[in-house]
């Protein structure tokens, strides 16, 4: 006979055939999977908020004007111009274009580093000894060209794709510039050099929208330049349709970042004059490092679900909102459900004062309001999502203690738990081994149905001001919009998408948890 014991098949086991058995019970009905369906959904959105958000989500922070359309709306406006980023390789994360005018090239010279050996920065260099001439425009105008002939600049060329001028254009500008030689050791050699930021149309027409200004640092420094009206006149103007003519018809504009020699180079001063440095004796090199180019042309629309009242993507908030309200909602009902257990469980067996004082508080806190309680707690604890957390479960726990309670009455004096006494068993192993499991079933339901009113007194609270309002929440968001106006200034996507994922959440909790009911409520079974 062999020694070998017989081998269990685990699929026999008494855990995975109770699964298998509500597994199947469950995909019988159509509700309940609708409602899985979704919340996996936004528990998948939850997790990937971090990763899927493409701007800051903080109600604060400003990228575009208050209260612009979504981009979609656009195909309904063919006049209508979408807030974008123009310059697709701000973060120089491939080498721009390069190009080195005048007859003295072999003094300037540009080097890009790729961004995977984590300098992706780039770095124009003019390198000048002394006695070398330089040349320089008869008529002095940089305003149309720089003050020399000599000079460098990288471009960056795009395409506008709209019939209308941009409302206003911002123009974000990272660098820094290093200096050796004379240029590093003269007080002020500041002067004898420009960065300036020139805009190119396809007829070759330059005109300058940004020249920096001593002092130079070599940390990176940021610059904002915001195009003025005539800039945007002179650089868009010629793109958009006019009497059904356009001066430049390839719609193509150049962003020119140039490093050049001024007129202060060439200039002769008195001995006497502090200022004064002789041409000859200046050596040495300028290089600046370009960090950054950014552009942004503001319109009447912007991104997925368009701007808040402070300027802020609603998206990149409505999508870190969905983490919000399933962490207050999950943790304050799992918090709430713990308390009532606990609660319920005791008051029900142990029954006689210990009950009545329990049910005492439990009716003591029913009889109070809940909205105006918890706005006195949350405004005296704090608008942390910790404080919300516990505000919610204080108030949460009530409604499940009775529900339990009224379970272990019943089942407390089956033969089952006479049993148990019988052969010497503590109330504490009868009531959490025995008891429990079988008032679990009806509280799955009740979980579900918890996380609903958990998820409606965060909006709650948020929408009446009561949440930390640098936390992007449906609830905060309503908020925002109700103060600012959001219906009376047409921006109904500002209130209308938060209120969707709210009832749309609300409904999918409250489908998972009448199947659940259906399938674990053996009353409900029978039927």
């Amino acid at each position: 006979m062999s020694d070998e014991s017989p081998q269990i098949d685990w699929r026999d086991s008494n855990w995975y055939t109770s699964i298998a058995d509500f597994v199947s019970k469950f995909r019988r009905h159509r509700m309940g999977l609708i409602g899985i369906t979704i919340l996996i959904f936004y528990i998948v959105i939850a997790i990937a908020a971090p990763f899927i958000v493409p701007y800051d989500p903080s109600p604060a922070n400003k990228i575009a004007p208050p209260f612009l359309a979504p981009a979609w709306m656009q195909v309904f406006d063919p006049l209508g111009v979408v807030t974008s980023e123009q310059i697709d390789n701000q973060y120089l994360e491939s080498s721009p274009n390069v190009t080195i005018v005048g007859a003295h090239q072999d003094r300037f010279s540009s080097v890009h580093y790729p961004s995977s050996q984590n300098k992706s920065h780039f770095n124009m260099t003019w390198t000048h000894v002394a006695g070398q001439e330089l040349d320089f425009h008869e008529t002095l105008d940089n305003t149309v060209h720089p003050d020399c002939m000599d000079f460098i600049y990288m471009t960056h060329t795009f395409e506008w794709g709209f019939q209308s001028m941009p409302s206003d254009v911002n123009m974000t500008f990272d660098y820094g510039v290093t200096r050796t030689g004379t240029f590093a050791t003269q007080e002020y050699s500041g002067l004898m050099f420009k960065v300036f930021i020139y805009l190119i149309d396809s007829s070759g027409n330059w005109w300058k929208v940004y020249e920096s200004f001593p002092p130079y640092y070599e940390l990176i420094q940021n610059r904002r330049i915001d195009l003025s009206y005539f800039d945007v006149v002179e650089g868009w103007e010629g793109m958009t349709s006019h009497l059904n003519q356009t001066e430049d018809p390839t719609k193509q504009l150049t962003v020119a970042v140039v490093l050049s020699p001024t007129d202060n180079f060439r200039k002769s001063r008195s001995p006497s004059n502090p200022i004064d440095y002789p041409i000859l004796n200046y050596t040495g090199s300028v290089t600046v490092q370009i960090k950054r180019l950014s552009m942004i042309a503001y319109g009447d629309y912007f991104g997925i679900l368009g701007t808040t009242d402070k300027g802020a993507d609603a998206y990149s908030q409505l999508i870190w909102g969905t983490r919000i309200s399933l962490t207050i909602g999950i943790l304050a009902t799992g918090i709430s459900t713990a308390v009532g257990v606990v609660v319920g469980m005791t008051a029900g067996y142990f029954g006689g004062k210990l009950d009545e004082i329990l049910m005492r508080v439990v009716d003591f806190l029913l009889v109070i309001p809940g909205l105006p309680l918890m706005m006195v707690l949350a405004a005296f604890l704090g608008p942390t999502i910790e404080n919300i957390i516990v505000v919610i479960s204080i108030l949460g726990w009530t409604g499940t203690s009775r529900l339990i309670r009224s379970q272990v009455m019943a089942e407390k004096n089956k033969a089952y738990v006479e049993s148990a006494k019988a052969i010497g068993a503590s109330d504490t192993y009868i009531i959490y081994r025995h008891i429990l499991p079988n008032v679990t079933p009806i509280l799955f339901a009740d979980i579900t149905l918890g996380v609903v009113g958990a998820i409606l007194s965060e909006s709650g609270l948020a929408f009446l001001g009561l949440t930390d309002p640098s936390e992007p929440s449906w609830g905060r968001m309503l908020a925002d919009a109700q103060a600012a106006g959001g219906f009376s200034n047409g921006a109904w996507w500002v209130v209308v998408f938060p209120g969707l994922m709210i009832t749309i959440l609300s409904l999918a909790f409250t489908f998972v948890g009448h199947t659940l009911d259906q399938v674990l409520n053996p009353r409900l079974r029978e039927r």
